[in-house]
């Protein structure tokens, strides 16, 4: 017997309709905030995706020659694929664009809690505004998504890369990006493996520079106002930010963090992470500014901003909350017959499907005995027994499958 390959997950009917609900939120939240749906190819030519992230990501992916020869992968993230697509087509798009998709991704790791191989990923951006608004616009949609969801227990930890940035050149720092990538893992490596990379960064004074990032809040962040251009910047950003949320009714769900750096290169300014209150769980998902990356694949400067929320994560937490939905599934209506009476029986399915009602009825011959029993086992909420003898007075019986009551009506008024 053949198995699902190691860090997929096949999806029943039930677990089907039950991420359906959770999808059909998100994505309804999303479109009431402005922000339209898009679709890209599940594969990539494999420049597209190292343009980004460097050669090295081909040993992190699926990627493989077709049978022209050409280097291509299952793509891993959507940012290179929008990024494209922008770039194929920015002097007809109209600025900002507001997009998102949830399509699946794959990556080729070991498969642990909350990361698998393959997996569904909401991917929210705006391109082309350079405002703060957007990035509120981002993290509110953002928020408005968990709590919707049913999500209480979460906060977005929110930062500004440049903020950082500035601190380190006081320090002489040079190797920024690769103080970024250490400081990235401050809670995810031995404190002596990060204490370490700091110091090989030429970081001597770390204990001066996490105490900082440690103490600082949106309260008294406007303290370290003209040390430099670079923090200078982030500070403001950061004060509208904070100040939108607010306006937007928001702002209990966010707090100030400077250690977030998030590792990856393209990020500019404003990123962010979400955890539960506690961080007991990986993050749930994280995002930010990346203005230079649709420059970067051939367009025209576009900054943008953006996150992807993998349903791996999710599914975890919103179970641990005990609000994923109901894993099952019904069905509006179940026709049973008795005798010859199939040309009612399309009749019924026919004008009841034209109604928007999902219904069914017997393939397989059974008596009602076994129909009934049919019914019940796909929680079809009520069934409607078409018999001959009904037929010839012109009625059908409608069973209540919850109540078990029961009614006559005229075939001709269903």
């Amino acid at each position: 017997m053949f198995q699902r390959l190691r860090g997929t997950r096949d999806f029943y009917p039930e677990e089907m309709t039950a991420r359906n609900k959770v999808f059909k939120i998100i994505r309804e939240t999303a479109e009431r905030h402005g922000f339209v749906e898009v679709v890209s190819p599940a594969i990539e030519s494999f420049d597209l995706i190292a343009k980004k992230s460097g050669e090295d990501i081909k040993e992190e992916i699926y990627a493989f020659k077709d049978k022209g020869g050409r280097m291509i992968c299952l793509i891993p993230e959507f940012t290179p694929s929008v990024s494209r697509m922008i770039a194929n087509r920015q002097k007809e798009l109209g600025k900002p664009l507001k997009w998102y998709s949830i399509p699946r991704h794959w990556r080729y790791e070991r498969p642990q809690s909350g990361r698998l191989r393959e997996f569904y990923q909401l991917n929210v951006d705006i391109f082309g505004s350079e405002s703060p608004k957007a990035d509120t616009e981002v993290l509110s949609v953002g928020i408005c998504i968990m709590l919707n969801l049913g999500l209480k227990d979460f906060l977005f930890h929110i930062s500004n890369r440049k903020f950082l940035q500035g601190l380190l050149q006081e320090y002489n720092v040079s190797n920024i990006q690769e103080a970024f990538r250490i400081i990235d893992k401050r809670d995810k490596i031995p404190e002596e493996e990060f204490v370490d990379g700091l110091l090989k960064c030429g970081i001597k004074d770390y204990d001066e520079i996490l105490d900082i990032l440690d103490s600082v809040t949106i309260e008294n962040i406007g303290d370290f106002r003209g040390r430099n251009e670079l923090m200078d910047k982030a500070i403001d950003n950061l004060i509208d930010i904070f100040r939108y949320l607010e306006y937007y009714g928001v702002r209990e769900h966010c707090v100030l963090d400077l250690s977030i750096v998030r590792g990856l290169a393209y990020y500019t300014d404003m990123v962010f992470e979400v955890y539960d209150k506690k961080k007991e769980m990986r993050s749930l998902f994280g995002g930010g500014r990346y203005d230079d990356l649709v420059e970067s694949f051939g367009g025209e400067h576009t900054p943008a901003v953006g996150f992807g929320m993998g349903d791996v994560v999710l599914e975890l937490m919103m179970k641990k909350e005990g609000v994923w939905p109901e894993e099952k599934t019904d069905m509006d209506y179940y026709i049973a017959n008795i005798g010859d009476v199939d040309r009612y029986v399309f009749f019924i399915a026919k004008k009841l499907r034209n109604k928007g009602y999902r219904v069914t009825f017997d393939l397989m011959e059974r008596n009602l005995s076994n129909q009934l029993k049919y019914a019940d086992k796909i929680n079809a909420k009520k069934v409607i027994i078409v018999g001959e003898k009904e037929i010839k007075e012109g009625k059908i019986l409608i069973r209540d499958m919850e109540t078990g009551k029961q009614e006559k009506i005229d075939v001709n008024k269903i």
